[in-house]
C-alpha cells in the first residue's frame, strides 16, 4: 500500500463519517421552565425539601420509641413476620434473576446475529487501514 492509497481511504472514511445522520435537536424557548416563576426561588425550594425530609425521619424515630415499648411475645411475632417476608422477597428475587438471564441469552443471541455483519464489515475495512493480508 502506498501514501496515495493510504490518503484515499482515509478520506472516503472521513466522508463517511461526515455524511452519517446527525440528530438534531430542537428546544423553543417555551420548553425551558427555568427562572419561569420570577426569580431565584431555590433556597424555597430547598426549606420546602428539607421540612418533607424532617417530617419523614421524625416520623421514623417515633416508630423506634413504639419499638421499645413492645413486650418480648410481640417482638417474637414480629421477627417471625420478618422472616415469612425476607423468604418470600428471596423468592422473588431469585424467580426475577432466572427471567432476566432468560431474556439476557436471548438478547444476546439476537444482538451477535446483528452485530456480525456489521462487524465483519469494520473489521475488513479496518484491516484494509491497517495493511493486514488474512
Amino acid at each position: 500500500m502506498n501514501l496515495k492509497e493510504l490518503q484515499a481511504m482515509i478520506k472516503e472514511e472521513l466522508d463517511s463519517y461526515m455524511n452519517e445522520a446527525e440528530v438534531d435537536v430542537d428546544v423553543d424557548a417555551d420548553d425551558v421552565d427555568a427562572g419561569a416563576e420570577g426569580g431565584d426561588n431555590s433556597e424555597d425550594m430547598l426549606r420546602q425539601i428539607y421540612d418533607m425530609l424532617k417530617g419523614k425521619f421524625e416520623a421514623e424515630e417515633g416508630g423506634e420509641e413504639e419499638a421499645e415499648d413492645m413486650d418480648e411475645a410481640d417482638m417474637d411475632e414480629a421477627d417471625m413476620d420478618e422472616d415469612v417476608m425476607d423468604e418470600a422477597k428471596k423468592e422473588e428475587i431469585d424467580e426475577a434473576k432466572d427471567e432476566d438471564l432468560e431474556e439476557g441469552k436471548k438478547d444476546e443471541e439476537d444482538m451477535k446475529e446483528e452485530v456480525s455483519t456489521e462487524a465483519t464489515h469494520l473489521q475488513e475495512r479496518l484491516q484494509k487501514l491497517a495493511n493486514i493480508i488474512k
